[in-house]
């Protein structure tokens, strides 16, 4: 009996120890890593596309030939140190105005088939700068359709007295009617030339 007591309490230690060992040890944990934000998504970034805004044109200044003056509006020009004013004031065309010629003198020539006679009543003012300044009515020209008409000789009506040719000095200024023949029904420009060269243009319409 001692003997077989003996092995009972030796298997009984055994068996506590295993029990004992088994739960002082912790199971494997088994961690799970969370992909990283490259592993997890990945993604191609397309750039946005950034529009170039159109650039706002700029007005032409007034009174030059993309933006031509209106009927009654003063024009101001430089040339050199000299301020000059420039207006168009009245415009007769067509039937009237070939009526108004052939009774002023019944000598004036008619127009040429297609064209008509074109009155323009110009005002101009030498405003400031040094010395004196000459002007004409063949400092002008008509233009339509690019082609530039230089004023014709006709005599006038005593009411529509011509633009004469003078000297003006600083605050003179002259007023008088000039005479084109331009293509009939057509729009038309009247510039001031210097030099031979349109340095404004007015529009007085078709």
């Amino acid at each position: 009996m001692g003997l077989s007591r003996l092995k009972a309490s030796v298997l009984f230690l055994v068996v506590g120890l295993v029990i004992l060992f088994a739960g002082c040890v912790e199971p494997e944990k088994v961690e799970v890593k969370k992909p990283s934000a490259v592993e997890e998504t990945k993604t191609t970034s397309i750039p946005t596309p950034t529009s170039t805004p159109t650039p706002t044109p700029t007005s032409a200044p007034r009174g030059t030939l993309n933006n031509p003056a209106s009927l009654g509006e003063t024009v101001v020009v430089k040339i050199a140190d000299k301020t000059l004013e420039i207006k168009i004031s009245d415009v007769i065309r067509g039937d009237k105005a070939y009526k108004l010629i052939k009774n002023a003198n019944m000598f004036n020539p008619d127009p040429k088939q297609g064209y008509e006679y074109l009155l323009v009543k110009v005002k101009f003012a030498y405003t400031e700068g040094e010395g004196s300044y000459y002007v004409s009515s063949y400092n002008f020209k008509a233009y339509v359709g690019g082609a530039g008409y230089s004023p014709v000789w006709v005599i006038l009506p005593k009411d529509k007295p011509e633009f004469e040719g003078v000297d003006l000095i600083p605050g003179g200024q002259t007023e008088g009617w000039i005479v084109f023949e331009v293509p009939q029904g057509k729009e038309t420009l009247i510039a001031y030339e210097y030099l031979f060269e349109p340095v404004c243009f007015i529009s007085v319409g078709k």
